[in-house]
């Protein structure tokens, strides 16, 4: 029916209708929709890169929405346009935070399903299948990204519990990713779940174990969360889409950290440029300044990176070795300085410290401006405070703020053990 179509746009007058009505009556049109793929279909090695992919999908388009909130929460970007009201007040509720609570929840779900279907397809040969591998870091991500900003956690319609049992979790998951990992002999996966494991254990306060997994992870390591072209008829990458002018200008760095911060020193994580041509958000009549960071709706979300890993070991000297915090700063200038500013086009200036206080404040810089806009703001400042680290950086006050994400209004509706709403 493909060259019939091609015939007939280029035919024209009565005869040519009338002959294309001949070819379509010796043609069956008849359409049978075979409805869902059965579920055990699913088990089938073939299905596998299709089910990865829908798991890859899934995990970035919930995570690229939370990231664009995480940050406006956390003072990265200012909300204007359609963010609800309490919202832009700091106050999170079940209802404004639905989104942000089912998206990561079903991402989970779908990553740790995916790993059970493969363990039981395989049987032995589970323990050296490279989609298990990348099925269980993501299982570990979002577990972990659940931890790090939601207040609760809740599993399968279970009971609520502490947000650390997603760090456990996530534990458990990128342990085993890097054994499946090397099995396969996809290293890049292991290092991936050896990264993912140090920011867990570093939130469940091992120490000892997140240092030696940050140790041993080169710094040219990373993981994304890529946009296919699926995802980019959707919006694809939030943090652009929502400032993207189609029509959506929904936040601005006016007023932000970044603002001064790049004016300044050039640092080309944090840069930013004005928009003379139309200088308004789309509500609230803010100057409309646009981060630089994302400049496609393509553009990746980085979970985790090795100049991350030197920031883990930074922070592990300040909270257990703080009399050697210069060996600290080593390490944080060792991030900061590989950044070329874009002011005086050469090697940003290292940062200095004199006592441990000054030292906490420049890693906690240092992590607000290399997470700049990756959905980790939110939940290091809930961790700082829980922790009562010391140093005091711009905008770090919470007061009367909301510090995590509640349990969405679908789950308290659905669940069956009575979880209470935050209204």
């Amino acid at each position: 029916m493909h060259s019939l179509r091609q015939r007939w746009g280029r035919s024209t007058g009565v005869g040519a209708t009338i002959a294309v009505a001949v070819l379509l009556a010796g043609c069956d049109l008849t359409v049978t929709n075979p409805g869902p793929v059965q579920d055990e279909f699913l088990n089938d090695e073939g299905a596998y890169p299709a089910v990865l992919q829908g798991v890859r999908r899934g995990h970035a388009m919930a995570y690229t929405r939370l990231a664009l909130d995480n940050a406006m929460m956390s003072f990265e970007g200012v909300p204007g346009g359609l963010f609800d009201t309490q919202f832009k007040q700091g106050t999170l509720t079940s209802d404004n935070s639905d989104g942000n609570w089912s998206g990561p929840q079903r991402a989970r779900w779908l990553a740790e399903n995916g790993v059970e279907r493969i363990r039981e397809a395989f049987g032995a040969g589970f323990t050296s299948n490279q989609f298990a591998a990348e099925l269980l870091v993501h299982a570990g991500f979002t577990n972990r990204t659940l931890g790090q900003n939601h207040c609760t956690a809740v599993f399968d319609a279970g009971p609520a519990g502490p947000s650390l049992d997603y760090f456990k979790r996530a534990e458990g998951h990128f342990t085993e990713a890097i054994a499946v990992a090397t099995s396969a002999g996809r290293q890049d996966l292991a290092a991936a779940a050896q990264m993912g494991r140090a920011d867990a254990r570093m939130w469940m306060g091992d120490w000892s174990g997140a240092n030696a997994d940050a140790t041993g992870v080169a710094t040219d390591a990373t993981f994304q969360l890529f946009f296919d072209n699926l995802d980019i008829i959707n919006g694809g990458n939030e943090i652009m889409f929502r400032q993207a002018s189609l029509p959506w200008r929904e936040y601005t760095i006016w007023n932000t950290f970044a603002e001064n911060y790049y004016t300044t020193s050039g640092d080309p994580r944090m840069a930013w440029r004005d928009n003379p041509a139309d200088p308004i958000t789309m509500v609230d009549n803010l100057e409309f300044l646009v981060q630089l960071k994302f400049t496609d709706m393509r553009d990746p979300h980085t979970l985790a990176s090795g100049w991350e890993m030197l920031l883990i070991q930074a922070e592990n000297i300040l909270v257990n070795d703080p009399s050697n915090f210069a060996n600290a700063m080593t390490l944080i200038n060792q991030v900061h300085t590989r950044n070329i500013s874009d002011v005086t086009g050469v090697a940003m200036v290292p940062v200095t410290a004199s006592d441990l206080t000054e030292a906490w404040v420049a890693l906690k810089q240092e992590r607000r401006i290399e997470l700049y806009m990756e959905g980790r703001r939110f939940g290091d400042l809930r961790r700082w405070d829980i922790a009562g680290a010391p140093g005091v950086t711009p905008m770090e006050n919470m007061t009367g703020r909301s510090s995590c994400f509640p349990v969405g209004t679908t789950e308290v509706n659905t669940n069956p053990n009575g979880l209470t709403p935050v209204t």
